[in-house]
């Protein structure tokens, strides 16, 4: 506590306040769940206190209402016309409003365990953040969002503009029953003007329509997979609905439009190119001048409250010069402002992120402000030089994280900082907001943080659906990195501008011809040369993934899985015409690895646990980055490492005796407030995210696993220190197993004529012969049991066992037969429970045959990735008390990981591995009298290479034996391999 008090004593009595109430007094549990009483996602206004004397806003989220519109039953899909989006209809609203900002189907977002979807549904995370929301919702297409709200008469004069940070799909926008806007894009921000539509003083009807981007689908004849002609992101590409914050502003009818701030370190020169534009109905003169002044952030460094915003200006730094500019009436000006540093500006960087504030005045001849517009931007410069990035005229290696927006917590500033907490404290200093323009908090952040961003678009091109046939889809993404570098470009932490993600792989999976192919590369080169055109201060440009495009990319940019490439890398930079910065945006088996990948750096532990797999992981991770990415690498980052480094967090829900429900997460404890900025979640739920910003007390930050550790420790500088996960040695020789002499020959058959039991015998290759005693191993159908297999029963158990010899009873997923039970010493019955993997108890004489890779099944799953689990049902009754069980269920199953979307795969495990299970028997055995009673529900229906194995080799345990002959390869179901569930692709 004394120490405590000495940590208080530093802070201001603001950071006091906001650090006890995040720490003491905001939390306590009731039961399920946690109530958090401080602000779930901080936010602010678009116009900042400078601008307010001259700017006004009012922040329009809150409760709207909402009408879905159907969905015409005679309408096509895949024609690229959208279905007509009807006007609302007075007495259709929704008895419940929607929260703005939130998509309409916000509760889908994350494919949670609410939707009824799924084979491994129970352990899939929820994704209900508001439970007031009806699940119809959810599958709505179409719908009309509406506020009605009042317009200060103080705003009378000016012009009026209802500014959107992003609304997922195609709306329109009306403003009192007129038509005043349309956009198409779902992450970038975009201004309506509504003066000549709205009322002073009086209310007004705000409505919003939004249609699916799904909607306006196009297929092509010969590529299937071909759909969307607009850049779609991934994870959020189902959204549809106003998702981000509504603001409405009053601006000066001559106004600053837009600031494009250009350091130049090197020429220690500061330009701003203002454009300026006059609105009103008169010519208007004005002098153009820029202030520069310190952004002081003033809650940095004080733990969980530096999530919180607060922030103040120095004295004045430096000016830029004046420019006097007559604009007639509607006239658009673009002036050029510029003055030089002479070191009165900090040079920003990942170690010092130093900030300033521009503040742009129009004024009158009598030196009266109209109108005051600010920016804030940083005194740095960043290029490509050679085979090197140089910040500020030094050499800089990065080493950085990337994340899929699995989630609405993403739209958070709190788990935006705890990522980026993260990073810095493994080491890094980038970022790449992956697969789409994430929220405008992330560029934000890593400009207070310190933090290098690659700024991605949304051509996620791993979907392979972009529509490269058609000439819209090519126009709506040049207009979209347009409008990315627009919204960006005055944030010093992007040095780069990523084109998309993997858009080889549209060609690679949809399989064009190579003049087709070109084609679709020639124009992808041609939208990469915008970013130069529209930013001439940062030249790395970048298709992530996609090499360099034949030599046209400043950088060659490449995507590994696991193993070490630095051969592949040496011969990359051999062939190179010129040298040119490398850059591994992802590498890794993080998010496809299966145990069978991940064997040769840990062995069996690979499919041991959670955190085994992930010391393969780790040592693949610390190769890559000490011996390729140090020596060879300007950029560097390993795939998610927030997501597969960190663990899973069971935020509010700490009852492992079940499974989590809705009344489990965390809830917000304060009232919901009108006209606020950021998300007012309902609920966050349990195993969403890998962060925890202060909102449950009962947990740390994050926890970190061995990926996070070996990474820390190669990230070190000056050097890499060592780590338990700092070595590799290959693992993939296992012991040769000695099984025991053949002792029978055969084996005696008693059930059912048409049994299963008899075909998997076939493949497995063991004769059947007709005398028990003979043979002197029974195999018994333990569910069908024909009037003959009746009759013979109770003699064949008695001579079987009174020889010492072996009966081995096969039950699947039905009730054992009435007579069975009659003829054995204890009952026997099935409980609900399965499995897709077992381990062997290595004590027992047949259990020590095995190891828990040859008892691996969870990778069974039909061409629809269905999963077939090798146990349906477990063995129970008394008969399991009292004998030895030799196949049990294992901790981890690898098919909530294997075959499920990467936004649930992680959490899917960790909380089954966290779960109170009871241990599911599938095969026991029992001493009955001179012989042994072997039991097993392992399920002989299945039948495959993998399993057809699994009953050799338990025929080679029990001294059977068998000559294989079957036919299982020959019906082998051909699955496609799927970029986003199996990795990469060369």
């Amino acid at each position: 506590m004394l120490k405590m008090y000495f940590f208080y004593q530093k802070l201001t009595r603001p950071v006091i306040i906001s650090t006890l109430l995040i720490f003491f007094a905001v939390m306590h549990a009731q039961g399920q769940g946690v109530v958090y009483h401080g602000n779930l996602s901080p936010a602010e206004g678009m116009v900042k206190p400078q601008e307010q004397p001259y700017r006004q806003e009012l922040c329009l989220n809150g409760k709207w209402d909402f009408q879905p519109v159907p969905v015409p039953a005679t309408w096509v899909d895949g024609k690229g016309i959208a279905p007509e989006l009807t006007l609302p209809i007075n007495d259709k609203w929704d008895n419940v409003s929607i929260k703005i900002p939130s998509p309409w189907n916000v509760n889908d977002w994350g494919g949670g365990s609410h939707t009824g979807k799924g084979t491994n549904l129970p352990y899939a995370p929820s994704s209900v953040y508001y439970p007031s929301y009806p699940q119809s919702w959810i599958n709505q297409r179409m719908g009309w969002l509406r506020k009605n709200f009042s317009i200060p008469t103080a705003w009378s004069g000016k012009r009026l503009i209802i500014h959107f940070e992003a609304v997922a799909g195609d709306c329109i926008v009306m403003m009192n029953g007129k038509e005043v806007g349309h956009h198409f894009d779902p992450f970038l921000p975009f201004d309506v003007d509504v003066t000549d539509a709205a009322h002073i003083g009086s209310a007004n009807e705000l409505l919003v329509g939004v249609r699916h981007g799904k909607l306006f689908n196009k297929f092509h004849p010969l590529y299937p997979k071909f759909k969307t002609t607009y850049p779609t992101g991934s994870n959020a590409d189902n959204l549809v609905g106003i998702w981000q914050d509504v603001f409405i502003q009053a601006i000066p009818n001559c106004h600053v439009q837009s600031v494009f701030v250009k350091p130049d370190v090197e020429h220690d020169l500061l330009e701003a190119e203002v454009s300026v534009i006059n609105e009103s109905d008169r010519n208007a003169e004005f002098t153009l001048n820029g202030t520069i002044k310190a952004w002081i952030n003033k809650a940095i460094d004080h733990g969980l409250s530096t999530a919180e915003i607060s922030w103040t200006l120095g004295e004045t730094s430096m000016t830029l010069n004046e420019d006097k500019l007559l604009l007639h009436p509607g006239e658009t000006r673009t002036i050029t402002l510029q003055g030089k540093p002479e070191n009165r500006l900090k040079l920003w960087s990942p170690d010092h992120p130093n900030l300033y504030t521009l503040s742009l005045e129009l004024k009158t001849a009598n030196g009266k402000v109209q109108d005051c517009k600010t920016e804030r931007f940083g005194w740095r410069s960043f290029k490509v030089s050679g085979k090197d990035f140089l910040l500020n005229n030094q050499k800089i290696q990065c080493f950085g994280d990337l994340q899929h927006p699995f989630g609405p917590y993403i739209t958070s500033r709190r788990f935006a900082w705890a990522w980026y907490k993260m990073i810095k404290d493994v080491g890094g200093n980038a970022v790449r907001p992956h697969a789409q323009p994430w929220p405008r908090v992330y560029y934000d952040l890593a400009d207070e943080m310190g933090l290098l961003v690659l700024d991605e678009t949304a051509l996620f091109g791993s979907s392979v659906n972009l529509n490269f046939e058609e000439d819209l889809t090519w126009k709506n993404s040049a207009r979209h990195l347009e409008n990315l570098i627009f919204r960006d470009r005055n944030h010093p932490s992007v040095v780069g501008w990523s084109v998309g993600n993997e858009l080889f792989a549209i060609a690679l999976l949809n399989k064009p011809s190579a003049e087709v192919a070109k084609k679709w590369d020639d124009r992808i080169i041609e939208l990469a040369k915008l970013p130069g055109q529209l930013d001439p201060t940062r030249n790395f440009v970048t298709v992530d993934g996609d090499k360099d495009m034949n030599g046209t990319m400043p950088v060659y940019s490449k995507h590994f899985g696991h193993g070490l490439r630095v051969k592949e890398v040496e011969d990359i930079i051999s062939h190179m015409d010129q040298p040119k910065p490398i850059v591994v945006g992802e590498s890794g088996a993080t998010y496809y690895g299966k145990p069978r990948e991940l064997f040769p750096f840990v062995g069996l532990k690979a499919y041991g646990s959670y955190y085994e797999r992930n010391e393969a992981l780790a040592i693949d991770a610390y190769q890559n980055a000490v011996k390729l990415a140090r020596p060879y690498l300007s950029w560097f980052s390993p795939s998610e490492l927030c997501w597969f480094g960190i663990e899973h967090m069971n935020l509010g829900y700490h009852d492992y005796s079940r499974l989590p429900d809705l009344k489990d997460g965390i809830f917000p404890g304060l009232p919901y407030q009108e006209g606020q900025p950021g998300y007012q979640f309902e609920r966050i739920p349990p195993y969403v995210t890998t962060f925890n910003p202060g909102l449950d007390p009962t947990l740390p930050l994050y926890k970190p696993l061995p990926l996070f550790e070996a990474l820390k420790s190669a990230f070190a500088l000056p050097q890499p220190v060592s780590s338990p996960w700092d070595h590799f040695q290959d693992t993939t020789t296992l012991k040769k197993t000695t099984y025991p002499e053949v002792h029978y020959e055969s084996a005696f058959y008693l059930g059912g004529k048409q049994s299963d039991i008899i075909k998997l015998m076939n493949e497995v290759g063991i004769k059947l012969t007709t005398d028990p005693v003979s043979a002197g191993l029974c195999i018994i159908d333990g569910e069908h049991l024909d009037d003959q297999a009746l009759k013979q029963l109770p003699n064949v158990i008695s001579q079987v066992s009174k020889q010492g010899g072996i009966i081995w009873v096969m039950l699947s997923d039905g009730p054992p037969a009435k007579e069975l039970n009659s003829n054995l010493p204890y009952p026997i019955r099935m409980i609900d429970a399965s499995t897709t993997a077992l381990q062997s108890n290595n004590k027992d004489s047949l259990g020590q045959y095995f190891d828990i890779r040859s008892l691996y099944f969870s990778e069974l799953v039909d061409a629809n990735r269905n999963v077939n689990p090798i146990v349906k049902k477990g063995l129970g009754g008394e008969l399991t008390e009292h004998s030895t069980p030799i196949f049990t269920s294992v901790k981890t199953d690898w098919s909530l990981f294997n075959s499920a979307p990467e936004k649930s795969k992680c959490a899917q495990v960790v909380l089954y591995e966290h779960l109170q299970k009871p241990r599911i028997t599938a095969l026991m055995s029992y001493q009955l009298g001179q012989g042994k009673l072997f039991v097993s529900s392992l399920d002989y229906r299945l039948i495959s290479k993998e399993t057809v194995k699994l009953w050799q080799q338990i025929a080679a345990a029990v001294g059977l034996r068998y000559q294989s002959a079957g036919t299982v390869n020959k019906n082998k179901t051909n699955q496609k391999h799927d970029l986003l569930m199996d990795g990469p692709v060369n």
